[in-house]
């Protein structure tokens, strides 16, 4: 029974052990809350320290915040480790002190169980003529024992008592300090938690310290090289400030020179500008001669351009006659002949001209290379001199190889595929209620040697009507009677009974284009039927000769 007793305690103590005291464990709450309390307000404070750091980016306060966050770290860890060998030794020492009672008590028990049995088995062993006074003291030792037995029995079931009460009070506070134990482990980790993001924090401000030490240096280095390039800029300043110093003490010697060479050449000024009073009234002089000189010229040229444009009628009346007789030919060649004899000898006047005009403006040039101004207008005139010579050239060559081409051909074969063509383009492009239509129509008609059915295909000639080649036929359009055509005037008189040739049909139709489109152009003379924005080229197969417009 004293064993299982003993058993009862120690498993007693062991419970007694695990367990802890009530108001420690308050106390343990309370200081953990405090605790809390106050890493919160550190925690608080270091979030604020971290955000102003981190807007500030300072390096300094963010090392200063890693160290506080780990003495922090360290000075919890130390306090729990304390508390809990505090409460481990409170524990221990209480039910050490249980278990040392327990065991003296023991001791003591065994021993006087012991003393007892050495007593019995000496006295049994012992002499067989003992007294009986020693039997009776034995006895009364034994009611002692005995009594001492049922004391330590009864101390030891109050202390039974005791500690089952102590049992039973320590299990109640055991469920509190479990629900106590689970509350502070709860809050230790939400502490971890608390912990681990603020490490996770940190992490990120190490990252953005990081970042920023190296905008710091990436900083530090333009500053150094900013730097270099101040040094480097001032001694270029410097330099320049002594070369400037310098160039102005040379200046100031070629400013002194200056206004001595200044002086000297404000007498040669004085001289340059008489000087040059004589001369602007010798170019006053010069431009009158150059003036006659120009009206002379336009002149020349306004009847250069007349002689050209009887040239260009006549090598167009020439072209187009086919069927007109030898000797109206001949005449006409002979006419054309004297006219360009007279033009040749008009074209080696203005040559003759032009080259006196070219040694006069030689020596105005020499004499007028001083004058600047007027130096524009003697290029100008030098050009338009140029230009005249090689329309002169022109016209003299273009005049030759007409001359070549009549007498080598035949008049009866000669038809310019040019004015046909012309002829025939302006016919598609005119208006059917156009007059100028027909009349284009007999002028083709009349060149290429139409028959007498090709005519009545063509709707010149009436069928079955006379054989006559200019008989007019009825129009298939109407004209008006204020506009004149070649049917009133030419082909009436041809059927009157005076057969006119084909040179003369020409020059009327010439001369009435003339009349109406005089005030247009200048080449008035040339044919009507031809487009005006169309120039002719020469034709190396016919008498079609071309000459260029003057600019």
């Amino acid at each position: 029974m004293p064993s299982k007793e003993l058993q009862d305690l120690k498993d007693q103590a062991q419970q007694a052990q695990t367990t802890k005291d009530n108001a420690e464990v308050a106390e343990l709450r309370q200081s953990l809350a405090s605790q809390q309390e106050k890493h919160a307000k550190e925690i608080g404070t270091l979030k604020k320290q971290a955000e102003e750091a981190q807007a500030a980016k300072d390096n300094s306060a963010i090392t200063d915040l890693r160290r506080t966050l780990e003495n922090l770290k360290k000075e919890h860890q130390q306090e729990l480790e304390t508390r809990e060998k505090q409460l481990q030794k409170q524990d221990n020492s209480e039910v050490s002190e249980l278990l040392k009672s327990l065991e003296s008590m023991r001791e003591e028990h065994h021993k006087e169980v012991e003393q007892l049995k050495k007593q019995a088995q000496e006295a049994q062993s012992g002499k067989a003529s003992s007294d009986s006074e020693e039997t009776e003291q034995l006895r009364t030792q034994l009611q002692e024992t005995q009594k001492g037995k049922e004391n330590a029995e009864s101390a030891y079931r109050t202390l039974l008592g005791k500690v089952n009460t102590i049992k039973s009070q320590l299990g109640e506070r055991l469920k509190a300090d479990a629900e106590e134990l689970s509350k502070a482990r709860a809050e230790i980790e939400e502490l971890q938690e608390e912990s681990r993001s603020a490490r996770e924090r940190k992490e990120e401000l190490q990252a953005t310290i990081d970042q920023l030490e190296t905008q710091r240096q990436e900083h530090q280095s333009e500053i150094e090289s900013l730097r270099s390039r101040t040094n480097v800029s001032q001694s270029n300043w410097v330099k320049e400030r002594d070369e400037l110093i310098s160039r102005e003490a040379y200046a100031r010697e070629e400013f002194e020179n200056a206004r001595q060479a200044m002086q000297d050449w404000e007498v040669l000024a004085m001289e340059e500008r008489s000087l040059r009073e004589s001369l602007s009234e010798r170019v006053i002089e010069i431009e009158e001669q150059l003036n006659a000189r120009q009206e002379a010229y336009e002149r020349a040229a306004s009847e250069r351009d007349t002689q050209n444009s009887t040239v260009d009628s006549l090598q167009r009346a020439l072209q187009e006659i086919q069927d007109a007789r030898k000797k109206e030919l001949r005449e006409m060649v002979e006419n054309s002949q004297a006219q360009l004899d007279a033009l040749r000898s008009q074209a080696d006047e203005a040559k003759a001209s032009a080259a006196s005009s070219a040694e006069e403006l030689e020596k105005l040039r020499k004499e007028l290379e001083r004058a600047l101004p007027f130096e524009k207008e003697v290029k100008e005139k030098n050009l338009l001199i140029g230009k005249l010579r090689h329309e002169a050239v022109i016209l003299n060559d273009h005049l030759t190889k007409a001359l070549r081409f009549l007498k080598r051909g035949k008049p009866e074969d000669n038809v310019d595929r040019h004015i046909v063509t012309n002829h025939f383009l302006h016919f598609l492009i005119l208006d059917r209620s156009d007059p100028k239509k027909f009349q284009v129509l007999q002028l083709i008609a009349a060149l290429l040697g139409w028959t007498e059915e090709q005519r009545e295909q063509a709707g010149l000639a009436r069928p079955g009507a006379s054989n006559s080649m200019l008989k007019i036929p009825l129009s298939p359009f109407r004209r008006t009677p204020s506009t004149p055509s070649l049917s009133d005037s030419t082909f009436d008189n041809h059927q009157g009974g005076s057969k006119e040739s084909l040179a003369e049909l020409w020059s009327d139709f010439l001369e009435r284009e003339a009349q109406e489109g005089g005030m247009h152009s200048s080449r008035s003379g040339s044919f009507a039927m031809m487009s005006p924005t169309q120039e002719r080229p020469a034709s190396s197969g016919g008498l079609g000769l071309s000459s260029p417009r003057p600019n």
